[in-house]
């Protein structure tokens, strides 16, 4: 089993001092070990660096900053290495725990799963979903020493044959495979036409204007062909404020 190196670091101009960053590494490194590697097999390391220092050639960064470049999430570099980019708000340790669980199970933003499609009238004939354990379940969180971190799927999540019962998310907030709650989405390619599709965070389904271009990354190429709802997909942080007390008013 490959073990993953991740570096986290602070390149924002907020005051987050290393301390902070170890104790978010640590928290990170406890979900992978305990929650994260038994569920989706794969490991990885996670190591604190202070701002300024030099990040090693083999290890993938994820990197706290003012500004993206890019946006927000997972990229390619020129070296088609991925990163992270994480916004420095106050739950800055979220979105670090999800954008690393995604970053490990799909890096380079190409991995798919046939599975019913979801658009409501449809004939539910397959289409491909794009990998992402975070997305949905992204306003769903935990603490682990008092760290926040995300919640994420399991792999049953894209089985729609999952026996009732079966965990699809870790915190077992969703009930059924491809559940996708208000506030979370979903993206993939319809075979049919060719396009992207997407359930957004708002519940509502949106398709491409456009057909799949096969010489760009997938990830990519959805993040330019859709757009971003409400100006917030990538914004997490502004999700879960967003979205989150509806959630928890609605299981009340």
């Amino acid at each position: 089993m490959t073990l993953r190196h991740i570096v986290l670091t602070n390149q924002s101009s907020k005051n987050i001092s290393l301390s902070d960053v170890s104790d978010v590494a640590q928290a990170l490194q406890i979900q992978l070990d305990r929650d994260f590697t038994p569920i989706w097999g794969i490991r990885a390391t996670v190591i604190p660096l202070d701002k300024g220092e030099s990040i090693p050639k083999s290890a993938w960064p994820m990197r706290i900053v003012d500004q993206p470049e890019g946006g927000l999430g997972i990229h390619l570099d020129k070296n088609h290495k991925p990163f992270a980019q994480i916004q420095d708000t106050d739950d800055w340790s979220v979105t670090a725990s999800h954008e690393l669980l995604e970053m490990l199970v799909d890096p380079f933003g190409h991995k798919f799963v046939r599975g019913p499609d979801m658009t409501p009238g449809s004939d539910s004939h397959l289409v491909n979903y794009l990998v992402e354990v975070g997305d949905p379940c992204e306003i769903f969180s935990y603490t682990i020493g008092g760290v926040s971190v995300s919640d994420f799927v399991t792999p049953d999540y894209y089985n729609e044959a999952s026996p009732a019962g079966t965990d699809v998310d870790f915190l077992t907030r969703l009930s059924t495979p491809y559940e996708v709650p208000e506030g979370c989405y979903i993206s993939w390619i319809d075979p049919l036409d060719g396009q992207w599709h997407q359930k957004q965070t708002d519940g509502t389904f949106v398709r491409s204007k456009d057909q799949v271009d096969p010489k760009r990354n997938p990830r990519d190429d959805r993040d330019l062909s859709l757009g971003d709802d409400d100006g917030i997909r990538h914004d997490l942080s502004r999700i879960r404020r967003k979205y989150l007390p509806k959630a928890l008013k609605r299981s009340a």
